[in-house]
């Protein structure tokens, strides 16, 4: 990867850096200049130098790998041994001040935070981040499957992965003496290496599943420019932002695909990655946050394109914000939000082959304009209780729907939620909270007509070195009416409903065993019901349909524990040791009936999951001396997919390291 010896040589740079500046105030200091014996000094009229001491510690280590199968358990981890060193770094000669955060466990795996400050003329801020990702290589050749149906794989022994890099840059200034500031953000991210793509060839009578090495090269740039400053007592923000995104090579994939319809046979592009790019403008203004009454607004602009399909979008947004608090016990607040989106989509599409080029007509995309009104309440009529309350409407006008058959002109959302939070006895707190939804021409059979959602939290802490946290959250959904378009006869069908419910929960237990060892243990448990009705398209003969096939109340459930336990001892002041235990367990199915009728395979066979995962940590930290330690880390993750063995496999890790403290 590019700019990987760059990466590497900031850390090793600021480590000698730091060292320098170290060694450099301590010789300032020592070597002070005293004044003349019997000259008369006022030391009244002296303001003395405030001076911090830069401290810090930075360590050297090595870091030993060793995983077995998939790479399911090393996700996101370098699957290779290497060296790891560290920096951290804090140094304040006022009115400068440094700050320097680094790791680096491979080429691959890295962060950095670097700052720099003048008094509160100058903020400067560098954040660089490296994560390497490893994917799957899935074999999608399946028992049972008919012959016609054929699975190909171009290239079976390639391994997946990506390297994703990301740099963060903030830089403010500000006027000495005036609330006047400019400030710049810049973001740069790469992804490079090597996925999966999968897609189809063929026909109807000889489908091919095809999969293939893709390399990736993506890069992407947003900048974002502004100033702010104070106009009496209202403040002001401009800020332009520029975006774009480049797949550099590869972006466009071709294959020989047959005759279909009026399409000839030809070598055709397809799973194309566009290029796309966007700028934006924004005003935001507000007044003095203090006083009972603050008001804020916000106009902003964008625009975005697709450079490959000509797409253009631009979307205006407002906001609106207005508080007031007529007393310290109440408070009402009112929140206006606008947004006009305008698709702009060109009104033919060429797919160019290698001997033909075909014209294509395109739907207009969707524009819409969405209204946000929100009205809330706060009131606190003691330490011990507080009361919330909130309404909301949201109101959706789609334009250019007359060829989206099944998207609704218009919808509506009204939004209803209640909170409170209590403290019944001195050592208990209490929070519950209400929302209750109300969906009017939901556009997706994934939206419900309705919906309940409860929410409550206790903490309790009994005795100083006890703490205990629960958190349970129910959510019921209901959908009466569910759409289908069908092909053949070519009809908008409104059948069918859809019910879901989701449990969540989760405990937490916190203690002080003793002063040198501390506890904590948690579980948390979540499941999401669904039962829905189905519908599956219906041929009687070649050129020929009927209704849908329609498979009613088809279950599906899946649900996932996770217990974990973390352990702090500290046998002796030179000793520590920290352990961490994590157990999960998930599993998901869904139960589809034969409608069909004669099929070589069950649909319920294609959707059941059922994994656990476990992970375990020990580190153990030795104290040499003042300025020496000495660090031990082991790492194991073991996944068990219990319901396909494809994705079996665990990973080892162990980093031994040495820090000096400075």
């Amino acid at each position: 990867m590019r700019c990987k010896k760059i990466h590497c040589i900031l850390p090793v740079s600021v480590i000698g850096l730091a060292l320098c500046c170290n060694v450099t105030l301590s010789m300032a200091a020592d070597g002070e200049a005293l004044p003349a014996s019997g000259v008369a000094v006022n030391h009244e009229l002296q303001e003395p130098d405030v001076y911090y001491e830069t401290e810090g510690d930075f360590y050297l280590g090595y870091r030993w790998v060793s995983n077995d199968d998939s790479l399911k358990a090393a996700e996101y981890i370098y699957p290779h041994s290497s060296v790891t060193f560290g920096l951290d770094l804090l140094s304040c000669p006022l009115p400068y001040r440094y700050h320097m955060n680094a790791e680096f466990l491979s080429n691959y795996d890295f962060y950095t935070d670097a700052g720099f400050a003048y008094k509160d003329l100058v903020l400067f801020r560098d954040i660089l981040v490296g994560v390497h990702h490893n994917l799957e290589h899935f074999n999608y050749q399946y028992a049972g499957e008919p012959p016609d149906l054929v699975y190909s794989d171009r290239n079976p022994g390639d391994d997946y992965y990506v390297d994703f890099v990301s740099n963060l840059l903030s830089l403010r200034l500000k006027a000495p003496d005036f609330p006047f500031h400019t400030f710049l953000n810049h973001r740069h991210i790469e992804r490079k290496g090597r996925e999966e793509q999968r897609f189809l060839l063929g026909d109807f009578n000889d489908t091919h599943k095809v999969s293939e090495a893709r390399d990736v090269d993506w890069s992407s740039n947003a900048l974002k420019l502004g100033t702010n400053s104070h106009l009496g007592p209202v403040e002001v923000e401009y800020a332009f932002d520029q975006a774009k995104f480049n797949p550099d090579s590869n972006d466009i994939l071709y294959d020989p695909y047959p005759a279909s319809g009026d399409r000839p046979a030809d070598i055709y592009p397809h799973n194309v990655v566009p290029e796309t790019e966007s700028s934006a403008h924004s005003m935001k203004m507000h007044s003095s946050y203090t006083g009972g009454i603050v008001t804020a607004a916000t106009v902003s602009n964008l625009y975005q394109k697709n450079n490959y399909s000509r797409i253009e979008s631009t979307t205006w947004k407002g906001a609106f914000d207005f508080s007031w608090i007529p007393d310290p016990l109440v408070g009402l607040f009112f929140k206006y939000r606008h947004t006009d989106v305008d698709l702009n989509t060109p009104d033919t599409v060429t797919l160019t082959g290698l001997s033909n080029t075909l014209n294509y007509p395109v739907r207009q995309g969707v524009s819409y304009d969405k209204d946000v009104f929100s009205l809330s309440s706060r009131y606190r009529p003691g330490n011990l209780l507080s009361l919330l309350a909130s309404y909301e409407f949201s109101h959706l006008d789609r334009k250019d729907v007359g060829e989206w058959v099944v998207l609704p002109g218009q919808s509506n959302i009204h939004t209803i939620n209640f909170t409170a939070n209590a403290k019944p006895l001195d050592k208990v707190k209490v929070k519950a909270s209400y929302e209750y939804k109300n969906y009017s021409r939901p556009a997706y059979n994934s939206t419900p007509d309705s919906s309940n959602k409860l929410r409550l939290t206790t903490t309790y802490m009994p005795v100083p070195w006890l703490n205990v946290y629960l958190e349970y959250i129910l959510a019921l959904t209901e959908r009466n009416s569910l759409n289908y378009l069908n092909s053949d006869p070519a009809l908008l069908l409104e059948i069918g409903e859809r019910d879901g419910r989701h449990d969540q929960f989760l405990a937490s237990l916190t203690t002080e065993l003793s002063p040198k060892v501390s506890l904590t243990a948690s579980w948390f448990y979540q499941r999401w019901d669904v039962e829905q009705d189905l519908a599956y398209g219906k041929w009687l003969m070649a050129g020929a349909g009927d209704l849908p096939y329609l498979d009613v109340n088809v279950p599906y459930t899946d649900e996932a524990s996770s217990f974990s336990l973390a352990l702090f001892y500290l046998p002796r002041k030179d000793l520590t040791v920290t352990a961490d235990l994590t157990y999960t367990v998930t599993e998901g199915k869904a139960g589809y009936d034969d409608v069909v009728g004669g099929a070589p395979f069950s649909l319920s066979s294609f959707s059941a999951l059922k994994a656990s995962e476990t992970i375990c940590s020990l580190e153990i930290a030795k104290r040499l001396s003042k300025d020496w330690e000495v660090r031990l880390r082991s790492y194991m993750d073991i996944y068990n997919d219990r319901e396909y063995d494809q994705l079996d496999g665990n990973v080892f890790t162990t980093t031994f390291s040495i820090k000096r403290y400075f």
